[in-house]
């Protein structure tokens, strides 16, 4: 087993090519799963990014804000660099504890693909790029495509997560998130919702939504049913919109909740999520 601590994105490409190590950058998730497997941890090198500085830079242009997949939690909602973003502030202010924060990244929480992935909602919901790199160059790739399913992405093999796009219409515009848990933020989500809404109170211009921890992956509606946001939000259309969501859902039943449970909550959340942005436009 090597530890391997690249200095430049090139050298991190370069001993993924010639060692084929096991990405790592927080590790709060890997090394959990690699306690139940511990041959993976003997006999894998490991290959630590968090010093990558290509991958700890965030940069803002005309286009979007681009985010280095080695920056974590703790710099997302620290950071006034990040407050256009507000929503991903509040996912990453409530990623486990502050211990969790200081060393989870925002590309980690990306890869690991967990259907309740804080960080993930919000991405969903601005209709973020993965941006990859490998020895083959470079390629975009929506989050929607990114994530197939829980744990599995399409990342390819002796490939890494650089950064994180965010479109610039998602950018200073009124949003937030919220989830529902059983430990006041020290477990996983049960349900979590990311909204964000463009206008006035009595008439919105556009907006979108994402749902967590209610389906295989982060999910949103069609583009066609995302209309419904637009306009005045009154009791009635709200019904109908945290119906649809809720329709669209395909909880599991665990310890922490059951199916019928999450379903009802993906409604009520998507409601709550609403009405508190309406409140302030």
């Amino acid at each position: 087993m090597a530890w391997l601590q690249p200095r430049s994105l090139s050298e991190a490409l370069e001993l993924l090519q010639e060692r084929s190590p096991r990405i790592v950058c927080g590790g709060t998730d890997l090394f959990v799963n690699a306690q139940r497997k511990s041959y993976e941890a003997k006999h894998t090198d490991w290959l630590d990014i968090r010093r990558v500085p290509e991958l700890t830079k965030t940069r803002r242009t005309e286009a979007g804000l681009e985010i280095g997949a080695a920056v974590t939690a703790a710099e997302i909602w620290g950071s006034d660099a990040f407050n256009v973003v507000p929503a991903l502030q509040q996912a990453a202010r409530i990623v486990g504890g502050w211990q969790i924060q200081n060393r989870a990244s925002l590309g980690g929480n990306v890869a690991n693909a967990s259907p309740a992935a804080d960080m993930v909602v919000p991405l969903a919901a601005y209709r973020a790029e993965i941006r990859l790199a490998g020895a083959e160059g470079t390629r975009s790739v929506p989050i929607a495509d990114f994530i197939s399913g829980p744990k599995v992405t399409v990342l390819r093999e002796r490939e890494l997560i650089a950064s994180l796009f965010i479109p610039a219409r998602m950018l200073e515009v009124p949003q937030v998130f919220l989830r529902h848990d059983q430990r006041a933020a020290t477990d996983i989500s049960i349900v979590s919702v990311a909204l964000v809404l463009q206008g006035r109170k009595d008439e919105i211009e556009w907006g979108t939504a994402a749902v967590g921890a209610a389906a295989p992956k982060p999910f949103v509606l069609d583009s066609e049913e995302e209309r419904l946001w637009a306009g005045e939000l009154s009791a009635a259309k709200l019904g109908e919109l945290s119906g649809l969501y809720a329709r669209r859902s395909s909880p599991i039943t665990d310890v922490r909740a059951s199916a019928e449970y999450r379903r009802a909550l993906v409604g009520t959340y998507i409601q709550r999520a609403a009405n508190a942005l309406i409140e302030g436009l």
